[in-house]
């Protein structure tokens, strides 16, 4: 979604007399205003549906710390510049994932669907055949649970509870345990109803995929064609896996428990999903779902109840155009994050805006090229809705030194030489990293290397042994270290699902630890402070205690004491990224109808959201018992809310 000027000018009685369908959203029920001067001082004020409004005019809206206006005025749409009205079971805000499967459960009840989507189709599949179709359905792995696909791999059926808590736990109970059992249950079902469906239309995928070219800049090498008409099939999918076929999941690692539960598709451009999940669209079209590409939802049609009744977008090649989409059922607000809106991500990212002022960055630094602006959040609070409360998170995970190997539980030190956490705990890491001298960090291990590496949990970004080209190339690459030089040496990694061409690491490898200090840069006091503590470590290792330092599991304190030894280095600072997306968003109730002022118990009739709309999933960070949980919970959520909005639920 984005921002777009809208007219301006008309007071609500007249708009409400001109208007075909009785009121819009922000012009009429609900509206987050300024607050009534004749109201005691700081008390929350309603306007019609209930919504809570600003406490005063240029402060902090109400319920939420974040100061500034983000949220502004809703904006009122002359009946004039309404050219067409039509007419749907259920309207969809957002095509992306979370839209894409809102689509598919909404035509999958029977109903006739609207999805409005700011970006062009070329965003989606690669017209061109240069792969820069990257901003559409972004991503190449979907978390979920006990598919038909992934048992047949060999992974699963899971305890779904386990796998829920395990979130609950990991956000330190900043979550909705309703939303994230709705994921799990129901995310393997979801993927099955997608393999059915791409099944469906193997003679159009042979048609269309069997022979796709693919550009050298995009994959390292030659021009390559490659038969892409069946993403189902190894080496096209693979799930996210340790090394050893044999391992038993979940993997207990830090206290933290990880499964190997995601289909990811690998192969040459890094965004290989668009290979499968066009057929999913091409099944809703056919089946009762019309999507308005260049469209951007501009304001939510309310009744005199407050139900919401449609939308009204902004035509984006006729500006200053509009059509109003009613719909019958229900709204699905599934418009994305919003990193494309600093100021947005600037009042709300509380944390994150607090480290980010305080390393001297201003909202400047933090402008992004996104069409994701916020705007499908703002529109649901100016109907009556509000965003959960802080911890209000993004994908801005802070890494530490890794290396090629992904986030594995080796030695770190940081730039004084010292340890300074269990390398294992990676659903601690970030808050640690930021909380360090800034500057040189470094990972150091020796000749057992791939001991402590085939130890490695399956979060977020950790060693995946899933596609055996890619961990070929990392072993291949690890055996032409050059031991003793000063400048290290370049290897492809084995971490998150990527083409090849993008994962590189530098690994430094040396006879004695003190030549490895030299080569990571530790000098002077911090070299002898990083030898003290490397040999510290060791003895942690070897002793019956275990880390009594930090408490990493004793499987896991592996020695560092045989040549060659390797390390590798980073650069941390307390300048937060806001990653690939923003993940806070609005409060709704487990049938993700969005929560008037953010009470559950009264849902807003007609609403829904899910995606990165929709709040109360991640807490403050990305930080997940498996890989592809974006995607996967935005696709299950998009699904159940489909289902949902065309059921009345």
């Amino acid at each position: 979604m984005s921002n777009h000027e809208v007219k301006k000018g008309f007071s609500r009685r007249d708009f409400l007399k001109s208007s075909a369908v009785g009121a819009v959203g922000l012009a009429a029920m609900g509206v987050l205003t300024a607050c009534d001067s004749s109201a005691p001082a700081g008390a929350p004020v309603s306007e019609g549906n209930g919504a809570p409004v600003a406490a005063s005019e240029g402060e902090r809206i109400f319920g939420m710390c974040s100061t500034g206006d983000w949220l502004g005025k809703a904006p009122q749409i002359e009946a004039t510049a309404i050219k067409e009205v039509i007419e749907k079971d259920v309207v969809v805000v957002g095509g992306g994932h979370s839209g894409l499967l809102a689509a598919l459960g909404a035509v999958d009840e029977g109903a006739s669907v609207a999805v409005i989507e700011t970006q062009p189709w070329s965003s989606f599949v690669d017209l061109k055949g240069d792969g820069t179709n990257r901003s559409g359905w972004y991503g190449e792995d979907i978390g979920h649970v006990n598919s038909k696909w992934l048992i047949g791999r060999g992974f699963g059926p899971y305890n779904t509870g386990e796998i829920a808590y395990e979130f609950v736990k990991r956000t330190m109970g900043r979550c909705d345990p309703d939303l994230i059992k709705k994921y799990v249950q129901n995310s393997g079902p979801m993927l099955d109803r997608m393999m059915e469906i791409y099944a469906s239309m193997e003679d159009r995928r042979i048609q269309e995929d069997s022979a796709v070219v693919v550009k050298k800049e995009l994959h390292g090498k030659d021009d390559v064609t490659v038969d892409y008409s069946d993403m189902t099939q190894y080496p096209l999918s693979v799930v996210h896996h340790q090394h050893d076929e044999d391992q038993v999941y979940p993997m207990q690692v830090g206290d933290y428990k990880t499964w190997p539960c995601n289909i990811q598709f690998y192969g040459h451009q890094g965004n290989n999903i668009e290979y499968f999940n066009k057929y999913i669209c091409y099944y809703a079209q056919e089946h009762g779902a019309t999507w308005y590409f260049e469209h951007t939802g501009v304001v939510l049609v309310q009744d005199a109840g407050g139900h919401v009744t449609g939308v009204i977008a902004e035509d984006l090649n006729s500006p200053g155009t509009y059509k109003q989409f009613n719909a019958r059922q229900g709204v699905v607000m599934a418009a994305g994050d919003f990193k494309g809106n600093p100021e947005m991500c600037w009042a709300l990212l509380n944390e994150y805006m607090e480290w980010a002022e305080r390393s001297g960055q201003t909202v400047a630094d933090w402008q992004y090229t996104s069409t994701r602006s916020g705007t499908g959040h703002k529109m649901m609070c100016w109907a009556g809705g509000i965003m959960e409360t802080t911890p209000r998170g993004c994908m801005g995970k802070k890494s530490g030194p890794s290396g090629p190997w992904g986030a594995g539980p080796f030695l770190q030190l940081n730039k004084k030489g010292r340890r300074f956490h269990n390398e294992a705990g990676t659903a601690t890491a970030s808050g640690i990293m930021f909380r360090q001298p800034q500057g040189l960090a470094s990972f150091v291990t020796d000749k057992k290397v791939f001991q402590t590496l085939f130890k490695g949990g399956l979060d977020h970004g950790a060693p995946n042994f899933g596609w055996k080209e890619m961990a070929d190339a990392m072993l291949e690459g690890f055996n032409s270290i050059e031991v003793g030089n000063p400048e290290g040496t370049q290897i492809s990694g084995v971490a998150v699902a990527e083409s090849l061409a993008y994962m590189k690491g530098t690994v430094y490898a040396a006879n004695t630890l003190d030549e490895l200090a030299d080569f990571l840069g530790y000098t002077g006091d911090a070299k002898k402070t990083f030898l003290a503590e490397v040999a510290h470590y060791n003895e942690l290792c070897r002793s019956a205690e275990g880390d009594i330092d930090y408490g990493k599991q004793k499987n896991l304190m592996i020695p560092v004491d045989e040549a060659p030894f390797y390390g590798g280095k980073s650069e941390l600072n307390s300048k937060p990224s806001l990653g690939l997306v923003t993940l806070a968003g609005v409060v709704a109730d487990e049938e993700f109808r969005v929560a008037r002022a953010g009470n559950k118990e009264d849902p807003i009739k007609g609403l829904y959201t899910c995606g990165n709309c929709l709040g109360n999933r991640y807490g403050l960070e990305y930080v997940t018992p498996m890989a592809g949980n974006s995607l996967g919970m935005a696709m299950t959520h998009g699904w159940l809310a489909g289902k949902n909005a065309a059921q009345g639920v």
